[in-house]
């Protein structure tokens, strides 16, 4: 059956990828067969960094379109077209108020690597290292390491989110994107840079529209792409925004393959 669109963009955690990490491999290298063949454009979608994205593509990552850092990293078949990273005046200013003003510790993705502290708890370095899997340890954030940043975060506690999020939207509110991005992470990104935006200069470079794609999400990062697409899918597991915002909801959720099942059922 001929597939109703030319582009098919998705997010990774809580849409693609099951609660453990896994998709059924099998049964997407079948869809992605499928579609290439219709010469459709596969875009991986996510506020991850490339480096962790290819973990689960070895053998396919050069046939698909990497939209990582929420937009800010795009690799097209292994070429990498843009590289968008925050203003240096800003990260020199923002890292010793987040240190020294607030008592957080950053986490900062870089072109070159990621850096993480290693003064966190043992859980939370773990998750960190397997986010950034090319990352270095940094003590103290006073010297910063001489690299571009694509965007920085931090974890913390539920009871101090809204004082936290009120002392950087008070200060840096207009020079960054400060976003809650679940599980008491808050991302601070580049103002206007997010996955539609990515997908639109993209789908610019093809030559074809938002009418030619197909969206797939769970999270508040993925509502302007599930809005800008012809059609917008939220899965079962999405938030009430995030459903809102899509033209419609998967019968499954992430842990039950709900974007392969979808696209399964258009070919």
């Amino acid at each position: 059956m001929a597939f109703p669109f030319k582009v098919v963009a998705f997010d990774m955690d809580g849409t693609f990828l099951r609660d453990d990490k896994t998709f059924d491999r099998k049964l997407f290298s079948q869809l992605l067969d499928r579609l290439l063949a219709q010469d459709v454009h596969v875009v991986v979608a996510s506020g991850d960094q490339y480096e962790c994205l290819l973990k689960y593509f070895p053998t396919r990552h050069e046939q698909l379109t990497f939209i990582s850092e929420n937009g800010a990293h795009i690799i097209d078949h292994d070429e990498e077209l843009v590289v968008q990273t925050m203003d240096p005046t800003v990260v020199s200013e923002l890292i010793p108020f987040m240190v020294d003003k607030m008592d957080l510790v950053p986490s900062l993705s870089g072109h070159q690597h990621g850096y993480i502290s290693p003064n966190v708890s043992a859980s939370q370095l773990k998750r960190l290292q397997f986010y950034f899997p090319n990352h270095v340890l940094i003590d103290d954030f006073k010297q910063l390491p001489a690299d571009r940043f694509y965007q920085i975060s931090f974890v913390v506690e539920p009871d101090k989110l809204k004082e936290q999020l009120q002392a950087l939207r008070s200060r840096f509110g207009k020079r960054l994107k400060i976003t809650p991005s679940g599980n008491g992470s808050v991302d601070l990104t580049i103002p206007g840079v997010d996955k539609a935006q990515a997908l639109q200069r993209m789908l610019a470079q093809w030559q074809l529209t938002a009418d030619d794609l197909v969206a797939f999400g769970d999270g508040g990062n993925d509502v302007t792409m599930l809005k800008m697409a012809r059609v917008g899918w939220a899965m079962q597991n999405a938030s009430k925004t995030v459903k809102l915002a899509a033209d419609f909801t998967a019968d499954e959720d992430n842990n039950h393959d709900a974007v392969l099942h979808v696209l399964q059922s258009y070919l």
